[in-house]
């Protein structure tokens, strides 16, 4: 097995990949008819490269590698399995909530590039309406310096009452601080995924998605051991066969590089320098033994079309600081700067038109917020019962008290909106105890590329990362060939 890749993917070292021609626009973009392919010929599927999982960063690296001319199979579970399409929002904004200057330039790197992805695909995806962080000077003072540092144009709001008199829908303590910005907004997740996958079809590689649950990833090695592949088997017994694999499934690639005998769960990873991630513990860990999977539970509060348009009009996201209950900042105590900051902090997206049974809602306006302290799933299991407990989750209405409690920091926070209803959903985030992206070589040859621990904030900056994590790629095919 190859040793862990600890740093995350430099953005700057990257080279541009060229433009190409514009698409038609459509809402929808089918990139195969799998549907039509029978199991033996799903089975004869061999490309330079196999990317599981279509979220918004396997999609990402998916078309980033087309882009460089290669040959893409994507393999995803669909509704089978929990996937960012199923949501309309997810924030995307300059700053890192917890100050990490890598996380930063990705953010900053993918608003960039949205606007040439929505003109070439045709498909709008992201919404621009700036963004806030607020909460006590130690909160936002170094994701302040990272968005000096990055030249994003900002302004620093030095109370409560002058973020009140900014955005006169919230109500924060005045002691509170703050920084906004423009450039931020959201990204509706199932449609920048169809145009990443719509720019894919168009690179002029050979590219497929085929809708197949990932359950075993091996590496076979030739008997002369000149030639590796990748074997990638689904549930209903098709392989798919690539020179390289991406395993990108979210709370999914931890288990399935374990049961594939490609990692080892539960065990810490490699130290990481005391210096190098700002925030981390001496002792803080990477690689995939370092992730955790964590249950999360947001809520949609509805509002109505007027109070969405008028009073609501020019709200920002927020990442905003409150005190937590004394139970969950002792628990966050001793554990990563992103769970030290999920459990005192949450996010808010403004009012987004959800359609008619998307998440199960009744159509109309909702405001969704979410954050508090992680609840981890057990580490140390592997086996099926461990995809049954996600499951069982992700079929349940989220946390009855976490949900009571983000309902009492967004009518604290929003005293003077009338909410219709709220409803709570659950949700699943990967965190690692550094805080960072782990992209880790796996298996002969570092064949194959698990990328995981998001941290719950990867939507966003996925094209970067995508883009970041591609290079990688390209470069592993190229030393294939020489």
């Amino acid at each position: 097995m190859a040793g862990p890749i600890h740093r995350s993917l430099a953005v700057g070292q990257i080279a541009r990949l060229s433009t190409r021609t514009r698409l038609h626009p459509r809402d929808r973009v089918s990139v195969t008819t799998d549907a039509a392919m029978s199991q033996s010929q799903r089975s004869s599927v061999q490309k330079d490269v196999i990317v599981v999982g279509n979220g918004p960063i396997g999609s990402a690296v998916a078309r980033h590698v087309a882009e460089g001319g290669h040959s893409v199979l994507v393999v995803d579970g669909g509704k089978r399995l929990t996937s960012a399409s199923d949501d309309m929002g997810r924030i995307v904004r300059p700053l890192d909530a917890e100050g990490r200057q890598r996380w930063t330039a990705w953010n900053v790197e993918s608003i960039e590039a949205f606007h040439d992805m929505e003109t070439r695909s045709g498909i709008e995806f992201f919404t621009r309406c700036g963004s806030l962080a607020c909460g006590t000077e130690s909160f936002v003072e170094r994701p302040a310096q990272l968005l000096a540092q990055n030249g994003v144009p900002h302004v620093s709001l030095s109370s409560g009452h002058e973020v009140a008199a900014r955005f006169p829908c919230l109500s924060v303590p005045d002691t509170h601080v703050a920084v906004c910005d423009d450039v931020g907004g959201y990204v509706d997740p199932g449609a920048m995924i169809r145009a990443q996958n719509a720019l894919m079809a168009s690179s002029g590689s050979t590219c497929d998605v085929v809708t197949a649950t990932a359950t075993r990833v091996d590496v076979d090695v030739d008997v002369d051991e000149s030639t590796r592949h990748v074997r990638v088997t689904a549930e209903d017994g098709s392989t798919f066969v690539s020179s390289v694999a991406v395993l990108a499934g979210g709370a999914y690639t931890t288990w399935l590089a374990a049961t594939s005998g490609l990692a080892t769960v539960g065990a810490p990873g490699d130290l990481v320098d005391r210096g190098e991630v700002t925030g981390a513990s001496p002792d803080a860990s990477s690689g995939l033994g370092s992730v955790r999977a964590s249950r999360r539970t947001v809520l949609l509060a509805e509002v109505t079309e007027a109070t969405a348009k008028g009073a609501l009009g020019a709200m920002p996201t927020v990442k905003y600081q409150f005190a937590p209950p004394p139970g969950d900042a002792a628990d966050a105590a001793g554990s990563s700067s992103q769970s030290r900051n999920e459990a005192m902090s949450v996010y808010v997206l403004p009012p987004i038109w959800y359609p008619d049974g998307v998440l199960g809602l009744d159509p109309g306006w909702y405001v969704k917020i979410g954050g508090g302290a992680n609840d981890f799933f057990n580490r140390d299991r592997v086996d099926s019962h461990a995809v049954a407990d996600l499951h069982e989750w992700m079929r349940s209405d989220g946390d009855e008290s976490v949900a009571d409690r983000l309902h009492d920091v967004l009518v604290a926070l929003m005293p003077d909106t009338n909410f219709l209803s709220v409803q709570s959903k659950p949700c699943v985030t990967t965190c690692s105890d550094d805080g960072e992206l782990q992209v880790e070589a796996l298996g002969e040859g570092g064949a194959v590329l698990a990328v995981t621990g998001c941290q719950g904030k990867a939507a966003g900056p996925a094209d970067a990362i995508g883009r970041a994590v591609a290079s990688e790629v390209v470069a592993k095919l190229g030393a294939r060939e020489t």
